[in-house]
């Protein structure tokens, strides 16, 4: 099942399918027994679109003072291990590199020094603190763990993607900028323009 959940998100999330990805890992959760990661199943942190839609926007008005920015990389924080703050940061790209090869977002030509924190799974949050360190867990909570990653990171890029969204239709120099998403070390990510 682990290898399947990771090969099925690798190849949805660069090929658009998200808003495929999302019930798939839902379903796949539900196919377990009740762990604490269940409490994920519903949540996500759609209620800070516009929060961060205007985040966006600041941060492109920053930076254009500089350059042109050809790309935005959104990362969400090493959310399993830092459960007890979940966070972006927000980074900008002279250049826009490929989506199937991720080694240019390691070079951002302009970041924001401040973070923007995530809100909406405090309950998942505890769950990580409670159970991810725990090394006698049981075997199902070890895969409701690997699809619950998956998933909180899924919903991550579906919040970038809503204020993406968002964004655009307030300032024009965002439409057609591509806008990437994914959470620290995952080596996925999900892209709007």
């Amino acid at each position: 099942m682990e290898g399947v959940v990771s090969r099925r998100f690798g190849l949805m999330v660069p090929h658009g399918k998200l808003d495929e990805c999302i019930p798939f890992l839902e379903g796949g959760l539900r196919s377990l027994k009740p762990t604490p990661y269940h409490c994920v199943l519903g949540k996500d942190f759609l209620a800070q679109a516009d929060d961060l839609a205007d985040w966006l926007i600041d941060f492109h008005k920053v930076v254009s003072d500089d350059f042109a920015p050809a790309a935005v990389y959104l990362e969400m924080n090493g959310f399993t291990i830092n459960p007890g703050e979940w966070h972006c940061h927000l980074f900008g790209y002279k250049s826009a590199g490929d989506v199937w090869e991720l080694d240019w977002l390691a070079g951002p030509d302009a970041e924001f020094d401040e973070r923007f924190v995530l809100h909406g799974m405090e309950s998942v949050q505890a769950a990580f603190a409670e159970v991810f360190l725990d090394e006698c867990r049981p075997l199902g909570v070890g895969l409701a763990e690997e699809i619950t990653e998956h998933l909180v990171t899924a919903r991550f890029m579906q919040l970038v993607a809503a204020a993406h969204r968002i964004a655009k239709q307030e300032y024009a120099p965002l439409d057609g900028l591509p806008v990437l998403a994914t959470a620290h070390d995952w080596d996925v990510v999900h892209r709007t323009t």
